[in-house]
């Protein structure tokens, strides 16, 4: 997923998500959100309701930094989905532990 996931699009990537999460025979998923530079509440509703679809790992891999913000604001990097890893991507923390002001 490239760009935006809000209100406009979000429908749109739970159902495609939604297809491939329920089309394959695996219990593993990679979920790479690197490419998206924003996420609304629409979005991150489609996006929980994906991950809750099935048993296994699920895993969030190299969310930007705005979208592992919000995740990490929601819970979501603190286990608060079952199975659910979220990766924090490398440029977020500094040297010394700060984090990178937004940019």
């Amino acid at each position: 997923m490239h760009g935006e996931i809000d209100l406009g699009v979000a429908d749109t990537f739970e159902v495609k998500a939604s297809a491939a999460v329920m089309g394959s025979a695996v219990g593993a998923f990679l979920i790479d959100l690197s490419g998206v530079t924003f996420m609304d509440s629409a979005g991150l509703r489609a996006l929980i309701r994906v991950l809750e679809q099935r048993d296994g790992q699920r895993m969030i891999v190299q969310p930007s930094r705005q979208v592992f913000m919000l995740l990490r604001l929601c819970g979501l990097t603190n286990g608060a989905l079952p199975n659910v890893l979220v990766r924090e991507p490398a440029s977020t923390v500094q040297p010394g532990g700060l984090l990178d002001p937004p940019v």
